[in-house]
């Protein structure tokens, strides 16, 4: 099991190496957490707009066809942007995140450079964004049931962008077993680990997101990386045991 003061301590050391490309990128990761927030509200108002549209269907069933295709009936400039932000994080957004990410984790081992962010767009480019579009699709549609279990999904599949940054042309499938595999038994010191970070973030806000960005942000981006790479340091590990065990059961006699 990982020690969260040693994982804080050694993305602190790599502040030291690389600050201000951190500080881009992990700005970057922030504002792309907010609009994942605002994809949501823009699910919620696709779906709004389809429930208005149902309960006017009177107002449809005698819609005029050339009248419609004059433009005598107004399209919802509303739902339309909506449509474009949801686009715009499939397809571009959630790319980046894989590029953030990955920029974050060879930052471990090596001072990294800001190309590293436009990986996701070099590298199987539609299989990222259909397992990134499937991770944001299942979650949300677990946190439309209850909150906790959408939270406990989100831990779950909390690995899946880091594994495409390390390894792009993994399947989805490949990358939804993984992650699970990984967080078995890990959800909730990982979740604990995120509250360590709840008083640096409160402080951000205080000082109206100036500590985020040149601290909080880029400390917070890079400890998260070395959690994955100490996770997988351990699911490595106890996969060599069970391949070691399952073998020594097959050449027992």
């Amino acid at each position: 099991m990982w020690n969260n003061k040693v994982l804080k301590q050694k993305a602190k050391e790599r502040m030291k190496v690389n600050y201000w490309k951190m500080v881009l990128v992990g700005l970057l990761l922030a504002l792309l957490s907010g609009v994942a927030a605002s994809e949501s509200g823009a699910r919620n108002s696709v779906q709004n707009t389809t429930r208005d549209i149902t309960n006017e269907s009177q107002y449809y069933d005698d819609y005029d066809e050339d009248a419609f295709f004059s433009g005598g009936y107004d399209i919802d400039p509303d739902m339309m942007v909506d449509s474009l932000g949801i686009c715009l994080v499939i397809f571009v957004f959630n790319p980046l995140e894989i590029g953030a990410r990955r920029f974050f984790y060879r930052n471990i081992n090596e001072k990294a450079e800001l190309k590293e962010v436009g990986f996701g767009f070099d590298r199987n480019y539609l299989g990222s964004v259909k397992t990134m579009f499937l991770r944001d699709l299942y979650t949300g549609l677990w946190t439309l049931l209850f909150i906790i279990p959408g939270i406990v999904k989100s831990y779950e599949y909390r690995m899946i962008p880091y594994l495409l940054a390390e390894n792009p042309e993994m399947s989805t499938d490949e990358a939804f077993a993984i992650s699970k595999r990984m967080m078995y038994g890990n959800k909730a010191a990982a979740f604990w680990f995120d509250l360590t970070f709840i008083g640096w973030k409160i402080l951000g806000a205080l000082t109206f997101g100036i500590v985020n960005i040149f601290w909080v942000n880029p400390y917070y981006n890079q400890s998260d990386a070395m959690l994955y790479d100490a996770i997988k340091f351990d699911d490595n590990n106890r996969q060599s045991a069970n391949w070691q065990a399952d073998n020594d059961s097959n050449t027992s006699f």
